[in-house]
């Protein structure tokens, strides 16, 4: 071995000690057979082996795999005869622990410490992830299962150019919009699962992040039902409408930033009138307070269903672009926020960043897009919500929201022009 390789030497024993002993120790306060000590050899063993000359390293190395694995055979071998459980984790954490060892000896750092760190957070969690578990229903796995296999399985394979002349069907660009749109969703449903019980603010804004449509059609028909939440109901409507807005912000911001300043004015001032109709509308919490319960936000059909929807208007958007110019992408992003705002904000926005349409033209499309999810509550509350005031005071605050928003259009200009924000 070369003198000045010791130093080296030394500071890979340490590190393979360091993380033997802290998967030991964790094992040994988890009460198991095997703990400190049987850990921190099997790590030092492993960056012995792998610090050995090239013709004994491979040797030495498979060595220490091989007595390992007989190692956690004896452990099992001795529960079973002592009718005890097999502790497979251990086992598999002390075979982790010998090729981290390896790896240290290889000159590694990163890869062993961060296995080794994960490896902690999963054994001291056991507790946490048994009980998460009991909370996920089997339509949630399955959720969780399909947003998987479109984000890692068929999102790869999609062509990255577009697959007609014309290039309006570029599909690798709609799935991913499919798949950062349901990965949101999906995120944002499991917030509405853990705090939706603290009170109609967290139901209101969590499910308007998910779905407001669908937020506000269950909370009117629990007012349907019983009159008396209605204050209640009213303000997880505002703040439904306000997560809307944010949503649909982000979304032009993440996929078209240079878009974002022109539509900041018209939904700022509609996000500011949801938010003090939600304010002057705050009620103490306290039982009867609507819980919505939303179905899982992600499932391949609605996938498929969403993809349609942005496929359709980006193709339909574009077309009006081409031949109608301004106005027909007006009209397009209008009537496809009747349907989802999400989708058409993210068409705007896609084509923005693809040079189809200018900036300007993403962010009215946006506005438009929020104004028309915003009117469309109208009907669905006056559905559930039959013989309520309720129906009423969302008309009276559309209204409001639909005039913030011509107002902040109006004065968009002169808006952009004293910020600077428009250059």
């Amino acid at each position: 071995m070369r003198p000045e390789a010791t130093l080296l030497d030394l500071q890979n024993l340490a590190l393979s000690l360091a993380l033997g002993l802290l998967v030991g120790l964790e094992r040994h306060r988890a009460g198991k057979e095997l703990g400190m000590r049987t850990f921190a050899f099997t790590a030092l063993a492993g960056t012995l082996a792998a610090s050995a000359d090239p013709p004994y390293r491979l040797p030495f190395m498979l060595a220490v795999l091989g007595f390992t694995a007989l190692l956690v055979l004896i452990n099992s071998w001795q529960n079973l005869r002592a009718q005890e459980s097999v502790e497979i984790t251990t086992s598999v954490a002390l075979l982790l622990t010998a090729l981290n060892g390896i790896l240290v000896g290889r000159g590694q750092i990163f890869t062993p410490v961060a296995a080794t760190i994960l490896m902690l957070l999963l054994l001291a969690w056991k507790e946490e992830l048994v009980g998460w578990t009991e909370l996920i229903s089997r339509d949630e796995l399955h959720a969780a299962i399909y947003l998987g296999v479109i984000t890692f399985v068929i999102l790869p394979v999609l062509p990255r150019e577009p697959v007609d002349p014309w290039g309006l069907f570029d599909l690798r660009r709609v799935w991913l919009m499919v798949v950062l749109i349901s990965a949101i969703g999906f995120a944002n449903y499991v917030l509405l699962r853990v705090y939706g019980a603290r009170g109609v603010s967290y139901t209101g804004f969590l499910g308007g992040l998910v779905n407001s449509t669908a937020t506000v059609a269950e909370m009117a028909i629990k007012v349907g039902e019983s009159p008396a939440l209605e204050p209640f109901a009213f303000r997880g409507v505002m703040l439904a409408k306000a997560a809307m807005f944010v949503r649909n912000g982000l979304i032009l911001g993440l996929f078209a930033p240079t878009a974002l300043p022109y539509g900041l004015l018209p939904v700022g001032l509609m996000l500011a009138v949801a938010l003090a109709l939600a304010w002057r509308a705050r009620v103490a919490a306290g039982e009867g307070v609507p819980a919505v319960r939303l179905s899982s936000p992600f499932s391949l059909r609605a996938a498929l269903e969403f993809g349609m929807v942005f496929l359709v208007l980006n193709v339909v958007a574009t077309l009006g672009q081409r031949h109608l110019g301004s106005a027909g992408f007006y009209v397009v992003s209008f009537l496809g926020g009747l349907v989802s705002s999400a989708s058409s904000a993210a068409t705007a926005a896609n084509l923005a960043a693809q040079g189809r349409i200018d900036p300007v033209q993403a962010a009215y499309g946006t506005v438009l897009a929020s104004l028309a999810s915003a009117v469309i509550l109208v009907p669905i509350v006056h559905q559930g919500a039959r013989g309520t005031a309720l129906g009423r005071r969302i008309l009276h605050t559309i209204v409001g929201m639909v005039v913030a928003g011509g107002v902040g259009l109006a004065l968009n200009p002169l808006f952009l022009q004293s910020s600077g924000l428009g250059r």
